[in-house]
């Protein structure tokens, strides 16, 4: 076995396993260099009781948490720039929401680096007719630019201001812009109930039982499992393909996928010097750059990505070499216990040897 194979299969394995599925592939120069599949789709059914394990394969689908914010940053930048918009004009050309109080100075990047004000979560997570109208009539709680706050809340507006710029629903406007110009088949939102035995399970939660085949983010599925903070499931295969993307400066393949300025956005420190509370990595417009509680010795490449809290992961090195993409089910079937950020920075410094 190989190292990662063996890191790979001891993270669903032994007594303490911190998830039952997990795929890491890394790549160098564009060709898969090492890659490990190890575990089960699920451990537990219903109710607790055992399941019948179904192998997990590099097809293996896993909700993917908040690496769908790279995929909502990357869409909405692409439709901004169909409409001759940019990062720095203002939400409430779009949404009007924005047009008062706090709101209405808060730029297109604030919601994509997490500086418009928001809270990180909304509170509501009541699913009903009702919850997307509810959710609009949220407030930020501080001033654009101010702080840098992660926000989920920021992530879901961002989501809805791509849908209003490009005149469609959010799963409509990433396949249009990302996931159809990468081919990336495997990769969407809300799949459908013949694709559950393809998928990894995630957690046991109160009233919904066994969440499997569904988005494990609460806010996202309240909201109808369609949000610009969560809600996308994918592959290690159509995460790679993204990844190397970002990495060879938005093309695939011949075909430019992102503007060079959509490119620029997404892998370069777009925080403001006068943002207080500044994160120990720097934030660009949906990506996080050289993080290296996670990152490991790539945050010294300059790396951006992203993690995701089912216990997602996805890096690479814009201009470099090197894209890592691990997917676990670390949440499964409770998400307490799994911290994932010693096994990604092993696997991590493991790949910088390739």
């Amino acid at each position: 076995m190989t190292d990662l194979e063996e890191t790979i299969a001891a993270a669903t394995g032994g007594d303490r396993p911190v998830a039952s599925a997990a795929v890491a592939v890394v790549s160098v120069d564009g060709e898969v260099a090492d890659s490990a599949v190890a575990g089960v789709h699920s451990r537990w059914g219903e109710g607790g009781a055992p399941t019948a394990p179904t192998p997990t394969t590099i097809h293996t689908r896993f909700d993917l948490a908040s690496i769908t914010k790279l995929f909502t940053a990357a869409a909405l930048l692409v439709a901004l720039d169909e409409r001759g918009l940019r990062d720095g004009d203002l939400v409430s050309e779009v949404l009007p929401e924005f047009g008062s109080g706090r709101a209405r100075t808060t730029t297109f990047a604030d919601l994509l680096r997490h500086t418009a004000g928001w809270p990180a979560e909304w509170p509501d997570r009541v699913r009903d007719d009702g919850a997307r109208q509810r959710f609009r009539a949220s407030a930020p709680d501080t001033d654009p630019g101010e702080r840098h706050r992660y926000s989920c809340v920021g992530y879901i507006w961002a989501g809805f201001a791509a849908e209003a710029v490009a005149g469609a629903g959010l799963d409509a406007v990433i396949d249009r812009t990302i996931l159809a110009p990468l081919g990336l088949r495997d990769t969407g939102f809300a799949p459908p109930a013949v694709l559950q035995r393809s998928i990894a399970a995630t957690e046991f939660q109160p009233g919904r039982g066994l969440v499997h085949g569904e988005v494990h983010d609460e806010t996202a599925w309240a909201l109808g499992g369609i949000a610009g903070n969560a809600g996308l499931f994918g592959t290690a295969p159509d995460l790679l393909h993204f990844a190397e993307m970002l990495r060879r400066g938005g093309v695939a393949d011949t075909r430019r996928v992102l503007p060079e300025w959509v490119v620029e956005a997404m892998t370069a420190d777009r925080l403001p010097v006068a943002v207080r509370e500044r994160p120990a990595y720097g934030q660009a417009l949906g990506p996080r750059i050289a993080e290296a509680a996670w990152m490991g010795s790539f945050a010294k490449r300059g790396a951006v990505g992203h993690t995701g809290f089912t216990g997602t992961s996805l890096l690479t090195v814009p201009g470099g070499s090197h894209s890592v993409i691990i997917l676990t089910n670390r949440v499964h079937p409770s998400r307490h216990g799994a911290d994932l950020g010693a096994l990604r920075r092993r696997i991590a410094d493991d790949a910088a040897h390739h």
